[in-house]
């Protein structure tokens, strides 16, 4: 039984002074299913990999989603952001592959900034805070719009299993809680959180798979589903993951708390909305967060209150929950030199006063949770309105799957999701496309498996890491996990992957293909029209300063040799608007690249320089699989000043043999590798030279 209403009633929602708010049509999606109609695929689960795999699979073949509640299809059962860094790369691929996720972004956006800014486009990202309401609306009525598409609101309680003529296990459907058997070329499992869910609030444990939104009702975990895998022998383990409490804003003292507004030329994720010009439907009603931080009243109570933290059943009590999304316990324990924990208020939407504090889950008791929020800069007066919880649920070890994430065990059976053991919305989704169109595919009889390379975009990373390393931890996108992370931006997902798309089936809109032929010109153009353009050396350092002309510029002789633009745009601090101004001074004629393309074409400039080396830093590291790392080697700062602190932490554990063995390593990047083996050889020349030297 929830604890909820006994230790802090969730308050109710009309006793404070909201704005009007227009409601939320729960109907927008109903059921379809005829009794005794099979399909091509079924898709377990109404969540982001659910989402996404109806899409792509009802693309190819006609699909049936079953899920316990239809108002509840793409819900934000968490925080009410989609993108960031490395998961905003995500969500312009998945939209790239006519994905729903990045539509239903644009469509709810409330806040958008562009992550990283400073930094190289490589490593940007693009977030955006959704109105929880507007996006679970649009992610339906995109839903609704497909054809081939069924629903039917009910619980999967078991899988139909039979053998091919070789004699391996194969799925044929589900049965329902109803006892219905509905058939099925291919299954599609998106459980998420409620595979053998358990939630947790203080020391209370009560069976679900989260609550619904502001409420202390509990949507049932799939308990039955997850006896079946284990009867399957699948390698079943538990995870869990955690939301924070929910605040009453108006009781937030905002004249106290630092700003954090939105971009002013805001971009969103939808390509085809891009190329036609349009902007955020919503930008006019734009809102504004805030950041607050801990303090170290905050660390005291998070440490005195611990033992009334929840006891879990993985990780001998302590639970294995995501490292890169921690509880405000785990950061106070894990940095006890830090005096402070950035906290970012996100308000919940256009038109509610309901406010996510980011950055703050912890399964604290109520009045404990209370506490600690009201120890805040700026929320000394704050009122929770649902405490956070921790949820625990049963996931399968992905190193199970294929890259197609087909089961190995049982053909026709995909994973996408939690159930894989990642974290976070945009992960989920990404899998849910890969899952969904190799679905389709084998329904349609076609032999073709539909792979995204890693070298072709961070959801073929994402799945290469999850079926070749397995998981131990919740699994969350970083760029630093892609070793071709330079030319896999944001910027460019829809020249990567879209014409794949539409080689599988799974892209068929003419209007996003249009939209990828014209931006792939206009990249093409605006390139070829920084190579024709040319100056003199002298020229460029006059118009723009000695960051253009560069050591050249005080050189007469050197000043009268012409420099063209894409050689000058690849210098340091220079940006393409600085090339396009003076491009104009000289030329009234002109036209500058459009928004939609400016970024693509300043790192196609940019990076040409470097992704050949990327490349042959690559392939020698792909080499040198079977390199020999001696044994008495010492992770640390000294000799290994670029790896992060985790990586170093990971090689002392684990004390990897060969550098193959540290490629098997969860958390070891791609680019740390490369060090590994640079310092690996360089020690090994040195030794050699002593050597000789004694000889």
């Amino acid at each position: 039984m929830s604890i909820l209403l006994r230790s802090i009633p969730i308050r109710s929602l009309s006793t404070f002074p909201l704005p009007p708010k227009p409601p939320s049509n729960p109907n927008i999606l109903k059921q379809t299913h005829e009794q005794g109609t099979s399909y091509g695929t079924i898709v377990i689960g109404g969540g982001h990999a659910g989402c996404e795999a109806l899409s792509s699979s009802s693309t190819l073949t006609s699909t049936l989603c079953i899920t316990q509640k239809l108002s509840q299809v793409g819900e934000l059962s968490c925080n009410p952001s989609i993108g960031g860094i490395g998961k905003g790369h995500l969500v312009r691929e998945i939209d790239a592959l006519d994905g729903v996720m990045g539509k239903a972004a644009d469509l709810g956006c409330c806040h958008f900034r562009m992550l990283n800014e400073r930094k190289g486009t490589a490593v940007r990202g693009p977030r955006g805070q959704m109105d929880r309401d507007l996006y679970k609306s649009a992610v339906q009525s995109i839903l609704s719009e497909k054809c081939n598409l069924d629903f039917l609101e009910g619980a999967v309680e078991d899988l139909i299993i039979d053998f091919d003529v070789n004699g391996e296990k194969v799925v044929k459907g589900v049965v329902t809680n109803t006892g219905e058997q509905i058939l099925a070329d291919a299954v599609v499992v998106t459980t998420g959180t409620f595979l053998g869910g358990t939630l947790m609030c203080g020391l209370e444990r009560y069976s679900g798979g989260r609550h619904l939104r502001d409420s202390e009702a509990v949507e049932p975990p799939s308990n039955a589903l997850s006896k079946t895998f284990r009867g399957l022998n699948f390698d079943v383990g538990r995870l869990k993951t955690g939301t924070p409490p929910r605040l009453n804003g108006d009781t937030i003292d905002y004249d106290l708390l630092e700003k954090q507004g939105s971009d002013s030329e805001p971009i969103g994720f939808d390509h085809v909305r891009q190329f036609n010009g349009l902007r955020l439907p919503n930008e006019k009603d734009f809102i504004t967060c805030y950041k607050t931080a801990t303090n170290e009243e905050t660390h005291r109570l998070c440490l005195e209150y611990e033992h009334l933290l929840p006891r879990y059943d993985g990780a001998e009590g302590d639970g294995m929950g995501p490292r890169y999304c921690p509880s405000i316990y785990k950061k106070v324990q894990r940095f006890p030199e830090r005096t402070g924990h950035n906290c970012f208020l996100e308000p919940e939407g256009i038109n509610t006063n309901i406010v996510y504090p980011n950055g703050m889950s912890g399964p604290y008791p109520p009045e404990i949770q209370q506490k600690i929020i009201n120890s805040m800069y700026g929320l000394s007066e704050t009122e929770i309105i649902v405490p956070g919880y921790d949820v625990e649920y049963d996931f399968i070890n992905p190193i199970g799957l294929k890259h197609t994430l087909e089961t190995k065990d049982v053909g026709g059976l995909y994973l996408a999701g939690q159930i894989c053991g990642t974290t976070g919305y945009e992960e989920a989704a990404a899998q849910g496309v890969v899952a969904g169109a190799n679905a389709g595919l084998k329904s349609k009889g076609d032999e073709r498996e539909f792979i995204v390379g890693r070298d072709e975009g961070y959801i073929g990373v994402l799945v290469d890491d999850l079926v070749t390393k397995g998981v131990t931890e919740p699994y969350r996108m970083f760029t630093s996990r892609s070793e071709y992370r330079l030319s896999l931006r944001a910027d460019n997902a829809d020249l990567r992957l879209t014409r794949k798309g539409v080689e599988y089936g799974i892209v068929t809109d003419d209007e996003r293909v249009e939209a990828l032929e014209e931006r792939k010109r206009e990249v093409e153009r605006g390139v070829e029209a920084l190579e024709k353009f040319r100056l003199f050396v002298s020229e460029w350092s006059e118009k723009g300063g000695d960051k253009m002309g560069g050591t050249f510029s005080s050189s007469k002789k050197k000043s009268s040799v012409k420099k063209s633009a894409h050689e000058v745009l690849r210098m340091p601090h220079v940006t393409l608007g600085d090339i396009e101004n003076i491009m104009k001074s000289e030329d009234d004629k002109f036209q500058s690249v459009s928004l939609n393309s400016h970024d693509t074409v300043e790192a196609t400039v940019k990076y040409s320089a470097y992704l050949h080396r990327q490349e042959k830093d690559m392939d020698s590291w792909r080499k040198a699989q079977g390199l020999l790392i001696p044994p008495d080697i010492v992770y640390d700062r000294t000799n290994f000043p670029t790896l992060k602190e985790e990586e170093l932490q990971l090689l002392k554990k684990f004390r990897p043999g060969t550098l193959g063995d540290a490629n098997s390593i969860q958390g070891i990047t791609p680019q740390g590798l490369v060090y590994l083996q640079q310092f690996v050889r360089k020690r090994g020349r040195k030794r050699d030279r002593n050597r000789a030297s004694q000889i």
